[in-house]
């Protein structure tokens, strides 16, 4: 009896399972052991006694005519030694079109040792405990079994299993890319390198830790690879800002006193001078200053703090010659979301940098677009730079200590997978490494390198994409042949999905968004504070090197990092509050133990001390708790360093009585840099006047009797005429005179005469003659 239909699809579903099967052996299985039963699993590799390292695999491309090598370090974990170890090579012929089938082989613990080997290894003699021995095996293109059409290209699965007296030990998956020689399929491709410090503030929190970050961290490592030419920058302004910090030994001042000296941080001013020499042609997206939560400032009305980010980092752009070409916001995928997106906008972003996944209602469809879209806001349209999330994972995995040749491996399959998909609209893939990545330069170098190698990838710059997002020179169809760029296209409220690796790192949408943890208002406020004391101080100095570093300390503690860390900026702001407050000491005003005014109008002298190793410009404001004076104007007066200066002051009486001056010195347009000084002050203008009054009339006084005592004196010597006839005169003996014993010379006031013997004689008498 005949079968019917519905009984054959069974067998059919069977033998096109069996086929399928089939396909995926190991090439080197004989066609004849095809239906053999095969052993029982091995046990895992996590299990084994050894642990395996991926040195390389060679060529980048393989084709047809070429030999694959793979070497791996093979160290002995056990504490018994290792005899005869080997290195088996696999295959499977068929190219992988999936790219979740790139992860699934890759993280396949499980041994492989199914089949006979295509190539093996010289065998190892022995390997004790501890030690460490590589393994090469080798084999020729040919011998693979790939087919050589061009349309066959694309990545295959590799397998090099590591055995021990013939019994296997550890499986290590891989790829290589089998690139037939007219295969001609591309994709343009760039990588935007995040060029920023851990921490911006680094050499001034942490001068230890950041001496380690440019010796051999992330410092050391965003200064190598930003020199290369095939990276974009996406660089924070603070690396172009080195601070003025204090130089050690002294100085001697043009008046022979020791000032402090500064100078830029040696390491940051090299490294900015490295960031303007090889700046060159490449596409530089702008980070906020310091790595500045823009978002966050804006959700706090933290106006002031927002506005000085804006500032410095238009300063160091400007400073160093470079004009990024967009303001980039960074947006985590699981909170990504149109009011997200807002935000951006309203931060002053012109793009946003998030991942690919959020905005792509397939994650995981066969056929991966330009990494570019628009998004329109009340505020602006918004580009969209959306990087690879797995591309940009797996780069971001080139660190120190890291398998690097099997991460490179990953990604070079990952991009001759997307570029092998079919489509004839040309496309431009974005890889973004994590921004707190700490790369291997050495890995990272080589990855970029392989990259360049690779025919199936044309490098490109990142300003291609903001071009297409600035025209909408675009198309959303795959199947376009008119040559504009397939791209994510116009992205509107209800096609922006929050999305997130699983444990199996492959991106997925979520439900909801997450609410975005935003810096602490309470934080945000005291840093503005701090930013606000450090301002008026700066406003009075002529030079502000000493306050470069409370500046970055307090800029660098708005960083979107310490979100979810309220203590941190607080400590930040307290420090670099301390830090200016202790500055402020030491410009003080040298109180009086107190001043008395006796006249209408005087001017008071207030003493100023600078002990800054700057000159200082400041107003010296003088008010009275009473209205017994009137204070003029504010005087504005230059303090010179480790110096000292009085500032006249004019203070006009009014009415007697006690008053208390108070002093405050200021900056020109009137901020507060001190304390205020009180000094006592005692008016008595009356006290003059009465004083002037006694003066003049003592002084009319002393005129009249002075005047009286002289025509007094003056009548005397100038006695009257005698009425009668004179007596005739004798002549005087010749020779000297001759003057009795005890006579005395009569010494008339006002003139001179004889005089008689014994007492004067008596004016009286000489009258009544």
């Amino acid at each position: 009896m005949p079968s019917s239909p519905l009984s054959v699809r069974p067998v059919l579903a069977a033998l096109l399972a069996a086929l399928l099967v089939a396909s995926s052996v190991l090439v080197s299985v004989p066609s004849s052991l095809m239906g053999a039963a095969h052993a029982a699993p091995p046990p895992a590799s996590e299990d084994s006694p050894i642990s395996t390292d991926l040195v390389s695999l060679t060529p980048t491309s393989l084709a047809p005519g070429g030999v694959l090598e793979a070497q791996v370090d093979v160290t002995n974990t056990s504490e018994r030694p290792l005899s005869e170890l080997a290195l088996e090579l696999r295959t499977r012929t068929a190219r992988v079109t999936d790219r979740e089938a790139l992860e699934t082989w890759q993280t396949d613990a499980t041994l492989d040792s199914t089949g006979t080997p295509l190539a093996l290894s010289g065998a190892e003699a022995r390997l004790e405990p501890g030690e460490t021995a590589r393994l090469t095996v080798r084999i020729d293109a040919d011998e693979l079994g790939y087919a050589e059409a061009s349309y066959y290209w694309g990545t295959r699965r590799i397998a090099l299993t590591v055995t021990a007296e013939d019994e296997a030990l550890s499986t290590l998956r891989t790829f290589v890319v089998w690139r037939p020689a007219d295969a001609d399929a591309a994709i343009t491709q760039s990588v935007l390198l995040p060029v920023a410090a851990e921490d911006a503030s680094a050499m001034v929190t942490d001068p230890e830790g950041y001496a380690e970050s440019a010796e051999s961290g992330r410092l050391a490592s965003v200064s190598t690879l930003a020199q290369r030419e095939d990276v974009d920058w996406w660089l924070d302004p603070a690396l172009l800002d080195p601070p003025m910090m204090p130089v050690d030994g002294d100085a001697p001042a043009d008046d022979g006193q020791v000032v402090r000296r500064y100078a830029a941080e040696p390491t940051a001013a090299a490294l900015a001078t490295t960031l303007e020499e090889f700046v060159g042609a490449r596409t530089v997206l702008a980070m906020p200053y310091a790595q500045s939560d823009l978002v966050s400032l804006g959700a706090a009305d933290a106006d002031a703090l927002a506005r000085a980010v804006q500032e410095h980092g238009d300063a160091a752009w400007s400073s160093a010659g470079i004009v990024p070409v967009a303001s980039a916001l960074p947006l985590e995928g699981s909170a990504a979301s149109a009011s997200a997106l807002e935000a951006a906008a309203a931060a002053g972003g012109t793009a946003a940098v998030l991942p690919s996944s959020s905005l792509r209602e397939d994650p995981r469809s066969s056929i991966t677009p330009s990494s570019v879209g628009v998004h329109r806001t009340d505020r602006r349209s918004l580009a969209l730079l959306a990087p690879d999330p797995v591309l940009s994972d797996e780069f971001s995995l080139l660190a120190e200590g890291s398998d690097a040749e099997q991460t490179r491996q990953r990604l070079l399959a990952e991009t001759a997978t997307i570029a092998s998909e079919y489509t004839t609209a040309p496309r431009h893939l974005l890889i973004t490494p994590s921004a707190e990545a700490v790369l291997d330069p050495e890995a990272a170098a080589a990855t970029l390198d392989a990259f360049e190698e690779a025919p199936w990838i044309e490098t490109g710059r990142t300003s291609s994409l903001l071009q297409a997002a600035a025209g909408e020179d675009w198309t959303t169809d795959p199947a376009d042949d008119s040559g504009a760029l397939y791209a994510l296209g116009e992205i509107e409220d209800g096609e922006i999905h929050p999305s997130a690796p699983d444990e199996d790192g492959r991106w997925n949408h979520l439900e909801s968004a997450d609410q975005a943890e935003l810096l602490d208002p309470e934080a945000l406020t005291a840093l503005g504070e701090a930013y606000e004391q450090v301002d008026v101080m700066g406003a009075a100095m002529e030079d502000d090197a000493p306050l470069e570093a409370p500046r970055l300390e307090i800029l660098a503690g708005t960083s979107q990092r310490w979100r979810g860390d309220p203590e941190l900026p607080l400590a930040r702001a307290q420090e670099a509050s301390a830090l200016v407050t202790a500055l402020q000491d030491r410009i003080q005003v040298v109180p009086a133990s107190g001043y008395n005014v006796i006249s209408d109008q005087v001017s008071v002298p207030i003493t100023l001390s600078n002990d800054l190793d700057t000159p200082i410009t400041v107003r010296v404001e003088v008010t009275s708790d009473k209205p017994l004076v009137q204070v003029g104007e504010p005087a504005v007066v230059e303090v010179p360093a480790r110096g000292q200066v009085d500032a006249a002051v004019d203070v006009e009486a009014i009415a007697n009585g006690e008053v208390v001056l108070t002093t405050v010195v200021t900056t020109e347009d009137g901020r507060a840099l001190n304390a205020p000084v009180d000094v006592p002050l005692t008016v008595n203008p009356s006290w003059e006047n009465w004083t002037t009054l006694v003066l003049v009339i003592a002084m009319g006084l002393l005129v009249v009797v002075g005047v009286a005592r002289a025509r007094r004196t003056g009548s005397a010597a100038r006695a009257p005429a005698v009425r009668g006839p004179e007596e005739p005169e004798e002549p005087a003996p010749a020779g000297p005179s001759r003057e009795e014993p005890g006579a005395e010379r009569e010494v008339w006031p006002g003139g001179s005469g004889p005089a008689a013997s014994g007492a004067p004689p008596d004016p009286t008498e000489k009258n009544r003659e």
